[in-house]
């Protein structure tokens, strides 16, 4: 994650995105990492690799986090139901929703054996392009 902040830091440097919108990117990359380093490599020894490309057109930032862990869209769960009451409901879910609610788009695409996730949020403007 370390890196991760620091990527994330530098590109809002850049482009002139205030803190607390940062923070929001780093809260999505935080939940698309711990996912991918706990399930995405249950079938081989090591985990794989992960690419993350942020990209700010006017105000709207793109986030694509690219994996080589298994098959997994993260869009295909039915939120989960905050009418039970806590101790009764399954365990898990809560993150993805969490990260779908801060986005204004998701999708999700299986190409050539990589998972594909495209995260939009229509942000305050910034300086990049």
């Amino acid at each position: 994650m370390r890196q991760v902040d620091r990527f994330v830091a530098e590109f809002a440097r850049e482009c002139g995105i205030v803190a607390e919108e940062a923070h929001r990117t780093l809260i999505l990359l935080e939940e698309l990492l711990t996912n991918l380093m706990k399930y995405g490599y249950l079938d081989r020894p090591r985990p794989g690799r992960a690419e993350i490309v942020l990209d700010l057109t006017l105000d709207r930032l793109e986030i694509m986090f690219v994996d080589d862990g298994c098959a997994f869209d993260p869009f295909a769960a039915s939120a989960p139901s905050f009418d039970e009451p806590l101790e009764s409901r399954p365990v898990g879910g809560l993150g993805l929703h969490i990260l779908r609610s801060m986005c204004d788009e998701t999708r999700y695409e299986r190409r050539n054996n990589n998972n594909v996730i495209r995260l939009t949020r229509v942000i305050a403007s910034a300086k990049c392009r």
